[in-house]
């Protein structure tokens, strides 16, 4: 099982990769997870303003799909206890229900929000905490599984046509001008390096 925060989830489907994000993790959209509050959040229910909020009919295809297929987060309440309750200020309650259903399920956490990854790094002790590490996956990370699974120029294109959806992506892979294979790939180390030492290392770079 593959937990999206509603970050990456919203972001995988605003540049039309999910079908390649599954099957670069050797999954179906079944084997996805995703936080009850994702379809509240992109106002699924109302597609004039769903369409607003992801800039393109695709998009909304692709969260429409996502919804359907994937499951939603669930906790039991021994989980709650032990992760709900971090007190980091840079993690709020969706990515800490994550975090609660990593541990629980087995499964892997793929998220857009890097700050988490960093507050729960400054939490020392917690035995459950240092067993997660191997299962996150930042967002840059997922990127570069993208590109080395998938054709680049196909990738590099769907991500370029939508240089309102993360800056830190659109510069990787060239703003102006489209960057090399090469190029991309070295962006996105480098920001994965950063995550690593602003995590003291113990953020797992698969």
């Amino acid at each position: 099982m593959y937990l999206l925060d509603s970050d990456a989830a919203k972001k995988i489907c605003q540049y039309c990769l999910l079908d390649e994000l599954a099957s670069s993790l050797s999954c179906s959209l079944n084997d996805f997870s995703v936080l009850p509050q994702l379809r509240y959040q992109l106002k699924i229910n109302n597609p004039k303003k769903s369409l607003e909020k992801l800039g393109s009919q695709g998009a909304l295809n692709e969260v429409s799909k996502l919804i359907t297929h994937s499951s939603e987060v669930k906790i039991s309440q021994d989980s709650a206890n032990l992760l709900l309750k971090l007190d980091q200020p840079d993690i709020d309650s969706g990515e800490a229900t994550l975090f609660a259903a990593t541990h629980e399920t087995g499964g892997s956490l793929l998220s857009g929000d890097k700050r988490a990854f960093i507050a729960i790094s400054k939490i020392d002790g917690s035995t459950i905490l240092d067993t997660l590490w191997v299962r996150f996956i930042c967002f840059d990370e997922a990127i570069l599984l993208l590109v080395n699974n998938h054709c680049f120029n196909e990738v590099s294109s769907k991500i370029r046509s939508r240089p309102d959806v993360d800056t830190a992506i659109s510069i990787a892979f060239g703003r102006s001008t489209p960057n090399d294979r090469d190029g991309t790939l070295a962006a996105l180390t480098s920001y994965i390096g950063n995550l690593i030492a602003d995590t003291y290392g113990k953020y797992h770079f698969k």
